[in-house]
């Protein structure tokens, strides 16, 4: 029997007629072969819901474990940009009209962008939106952090956006703006009560995984971790330059705020002459990227010289003097980035001051027997407040550094307050320097912390209540010790400059702890009557924010 094979869409063999199905094996004349009898085929799947409609037409014929072949991975099309009037967008129980995502957007590009200059603002939410719906989402959720006006979008957006993350991270193949999402949501994650259920320091790792499996770290080498051709416009190479400087500056913000290092890192040094040659029309760097860079490479420096070789109690001399000679170079190389800051432009001199600070804050880890301690614990102190008073003066700037600032901002903000408090605690030092334009300093960080703060009951908030207590303790010494050895760091000594921090909150935890069993001890038939509570812990110095000290003190850390 001849049966006539037209070419059909989809590729599917034509439906044999009821005829010729009568018997149970069919003999095809021309090849002498027994056929099985065909059963009719499904209906055909449209091109554009198949999941193979992007393979190429080889990949159907090959015979699995039969060859070897290269695989020939196609690029990933970008999707196509429709010039479509802008429409309403909705993910999980969030819908938002077209005025609603304008009005996102604009406030992403005036209040946020600043701070991490990479995307091209110039695009539109729906050319985003076309791009990638994972940075898309990531800009609005990042936006309505302060939106007044609509004060439940950011707890709902917390949920899809970080689903969408996860459906987003699951998807194996990657693109620069995956790298950007990811950027964004490091640089400003949601707000949580405990950092034991933040994941931003994971985010970070994978974010710089990404970004160097894809190519990003040899912009203009990206084809050696490719299968398929690459050659990038001068504005192609411009975003990925961008995208992966901002990976270094977030990656080591990252570290330094949570006081843990970073494994991978790639810092390229500039282009050679023959390379800026090739990209002649590519526009110029973004100065502020430049510069930060510059900061946080102190920074890993910082980290990486000191954070080798901790001081211990009895530790050798000759370990000292290695750690005072570090010391001078450093601070050399800090002159050389106050040079090259520029007066005029303050948020460089907001991240120079908090690079003093990263460097400075090592000064706790010495011996109080080391050559020129004091001098070096005074120059501490003076520069946890030059933070804190840059802070304020631009709380009450037009920008809201306050209100929009990257979070590693306010970790680098708490480490000044809790330098303050424990200077200004210490019986010591309390004697040379001036207690009372210290505690107003005190007192203003805590407003400024409580600007900071997003939702009620966050880290910002809780740690300025921490701040608060110390400060209405009668006892000054709890915190800052009674001589000048007490305010050498010991409880915790390896989370780089944030160890302050991190040392306090034992401090803290351990006075509540030794309060109860007090308590207790007082009166062991009565306890659940006479332990402090939440209440009672909040009436004695924050009567006007709520806190649950059990929460906190099952973090243990912010």
């Amino acid at each position: 029997m001849d049966w006539a094979l037209p070419a059909t869409a989809g590729g599917l063999l034509p439906t044999p007629s009821v005829d010729a199905n009568l018997g149970q094996l069919q003999l095809d004349s021309s090849r002498s072969t027994v056929l099985p009898m065909q059963q009719p085929p499904p209906p055909p799947i449209p091109v554009d819901e198949s999941p193979t409609a992007t393979t190429d037409a080889t990949e159907h014929s090959r015979a699995p474990g039969l060859t070897t072949r290269p695989v020939i991975d196609e690029p990933d099309p970008r999707r196509r940009f429709s010039s479509s009037l802008p429409r309403p967008q909705a993910l999980g129980n969030t819908a938002l009209s077209v005025e609603e995502i304008e009005e996102l957007f604009n406030i992403y590009r005036t209040s946020y962008h600043p701070h991490m200059p990479v995307i091209d603002i110039n695009r539109s939410p729906q050319e985003y939106y076309h791009l990638s719906e994972f940075l898309f989402w990531t800009i609005i959720s990042v936006a309505s952090r302060r939106l007044s006006s609509h004060p439940t979008l950011l707890p709902k957006l917390a949920r899809s956006v970080t689903d969408l993350m996860w459906k987003t991270l699951r998807s194996v193949s990657y693109s620069i703006t995956t790298v950007q999402a990811l950027a964004r949501l490091c640089t400003w994650p949601f707000p949580t009560s405990s950092s034991t259920a933040d994941p931003t320091f994971m985010l970070v790792g994978t974010m710089l995984q990404i970004g160097t499996q894809i190519g990003l770290h040899r912009a203009l080498s990206a084809q050696d971790v490719s299968k398929v051709p690459i050659k990038l416009e001068a504005l192609e190479y411009a975003e990925w330059v961008r995208t992966w400087e901002a990976c270094n500056i977030v990656a080591q913000s990252v570290s330094v705020g949570c006081g843990l290092p970073i494994f991978v890192q790639t810092h390229d040094g500039p282009l050679s002459v023959t390379q800026m040659t090739e990209l002649s029309d590519s526009p110029a760097p973004n100065l502020s990227l430049v510069y930060r860079r510059r900061v946080e490479q102190f920074r890993l420096r910082v980290e990486s010289s000191l954070g080798r070789h901790i001081p211990e109690d009895g530790g050798d001399s000759a370990r000292a003097d290695e750690r005072l000679t570090l010391y001078r170079l450093l601070n050399m190389d800090l002159a050389d980035l106050e040079c090259e800051c520029g007066a005029e432009r303050a948020l460089n001199v907001w991240y120079l001051t908090a690079a003093k600070l990263h460097l400075h804050a090592s000064y706790l880890l010495d011996d109080a027997t080391t050559e020129g301690y004091k001098a070096r614990i005074i120059t501490l102190y003076l520069t946890a407040q030059r933070l804190i008073e840059l802070s304020i003066d631009k709380a009450t700037e037009k920008t809201g550094f306050c209100h929009y600032c990257p979070f590693f901002c306010y970790q680098v903000f708490t480490c000044a307050a809790f330098v303050v408090l424990k200077i200004l605690m210490n019986g010591y030092f309390r004697s040379i320097i001036d207690v009372s334009a210290g505690t107003k300093n005190l007192e203003a960080a805590i407003a400024v912390l409580r600007k900071i703060s997003v939702v009620n009951n966050d880290l910002p908030a809780r740690l300025g209540d921490v701040i608060g207590f110390f400060c209405a303790l009668p006892d000054t010494t709890v915190v800052g010790g009674v001589t000048i050895d007490d305010l050498r760091l010991r409880q915790v000594k390896n989370r780089m400059s944030m160890s302050i921090v991190y040392d306090c909150l034992w401090t803290w935890r351990r006075y509540f702890q030794e309060e109860n069993e007090k308590d207790v001890g007082d009166a062991p038939f009565a306890a659940e009557e006479i332990i402090v509570t939440p209440e009672d812990v909040q009436r004695s110095f924050s009567p006007d924010i709520p806190m649950e000290i059990g929460g906190f003190l099952d973090s243990l850390s912010f």
